[in-house]
């Protein structure tokens, strides 16, 4: 008996700090989706979003795409990432997306966010979309 209680131990201690690092304080409080259909369809242009909540930039096209903000002040004070860290940790202003995936954050501080999408990043004068924005603002 007590050895089947030594090794329910450790199993105890799993659940709990798993349950301890995925709480609900960390999950974003709501999700928005962002679709890349074009170099001229990003649907929505614009978004209103609270501070912490995640965005999604979602790519609906048979190719990849680039996804690059206009000020690296974006980048810092962002949390729940897929897709914008480096092997090194390092956060990345211009991220790939491939074709049917996606790449998401929540952004930590209020402030209006700008970013363009090239569909073609060796022409990327030519296959850059109109500035899309994010307003966030904070919590009520």
């Amino acid at each position: 008996m007590l050895k089947r209680i030594g090794s329910s131990i450790p199993l105890l201690l799993v659940v709990l700090v798993g349950c301890t690092m995925f709480s609900k304080s960390v999950m974003p409080l709501r999700v928005h989706d962002i679709h890349i259909n074009g170099q001229n369809s990003i649907n929505p242009a614009e978004l209103y979003a609270v501070v912490g909540e995640e965005i999604r930039w979602h790519n609906d096209l048979s190719v990849p795409i680039h996804l690059g903000f206009l000020s690296v002040q974006s980048m810092q004070e962002a949390g729940c990432e897929r897709g914008f860290k480096t092997w090194y940790g390092a956060m990345k202003d211009i991220v790939r997306i491939p074709a049917g995936t996606y790449v998401s954050l929540c952004f930590l501080q209020s402030r209006m966010v700008q970013y363009n999408i090239w569909t073609d990043i060796a022409d990327p004068v030519h296959s850059m979309s109109p500035t899309a924005v994010i307003h966030l603002d904070e919590a009520a």
